[in-house]
């Protein structure tokens, strides 16, 4: 068997320290990406671009750092998104472009606002971010009951006779407050468990299915299709090459 064997590359003491920073930064835009929160992943973005100056960082070291500021947000579009195809046809376009194009100490800053922007563009058009805070009674309780027992959903109906609401009331309020109904943020729920139960690679599609609630298999991949724009069993398969890649 082959082993694949690699020179040592020297980076500063600069590049080392610039590279932690932008590590650190990564993460709060993940966090940020995650909360749909563009305004603060922007202000931390400014802030560092002042903070920390580029000039004694390589352009190759740059490039290596744009490439995996969107591995990251692609990475993260996985469990957090539902139409993961785009995310996955940006993924390779950035690739393509930094790869033809490698950044210079000139461009890498607004190439990486334009990584930024452009993820944050591509989040699903229906933003079922919940702030409890700002709430009824009701309609948090309703939202935090959906969101912590995704294998438990059947339907709206379903839902408030278990917390003992007024239905029509319940469902009025809520698609008020929130601006998208408590059907529509059932689905959402459940196609989100339904990505993280397809890394169980021991359970079947057929299985999650029946875990969900749906009425049949065939149901279950149709609506998981439109959503997210591939099939069950392609999401599983292409988020396991992803991970081989994040190992090598």
């Amino acid at each position: 068997m082959n082993i694949a064997s690699f020179s040592p590359v020297y980076i500063s003491s600069a590049e080392q320290e610039f590279i932690l920073n932008f590590s650190l930064l990564e993460h709060d835009l993940m966090h940020f990406f995650k909360t749909r929160d563009f305004d603060h992943a922007i202000s931390h973005f400014n802030k560092f671009k002042k903070e920390h100056p580029i000039n004694d960082i390589r352009p190759e070291i740059l490039n290596q750092l744009l490439l995996g500021l969107v591995g990251s947000f692609t990475a993260t579009s996985y469990t957090h998104n539902l139409n993961l195809k785009d995310f996955l046809k940006l993924r390779l376009y950035f690739f393509n472009f930094i790869t033809q194009s490698p950044c210079t100490l000139s461009t890498f800053w607004p190439l990486c606002r334009d990584i930024i922007t452009t993820y944050f563009n591509l989040l699903d058009k229906f933003d079922f971010h919940v702030d409890y805070q700002n709430l009824s009674k009701q309609v948090a309780l309703t939202a935090y009951y959906i969101s912590a027992h995704p294998q438990a959903l059947i339907n709206s109906h379903k839902v408030l006779h278990t917390l003992n609401l007024r239905d029509d009331y319940t469902q009025r309020i809520f698609q008020k407050e929130l601006g998208f109904s408590i059907s529509a943020y059932i689905q959402h729920i459940k196609l989100l468990e339904a990505k993280r139960l397809l890394l169980q690679r021991q359970l079947s599609v057929g299985k999650i299915a029946s875990i969900l609630h749906y009425y049949d298999t065939p149901t279950f991949s149709k609506t998981f299709k439109k959503n997210v724009g591939l099939s069950p069993l392609k999401y599983r398969e292409l988020n396991r090459l992803q991970n081989e890649k994040l190992t090598d």
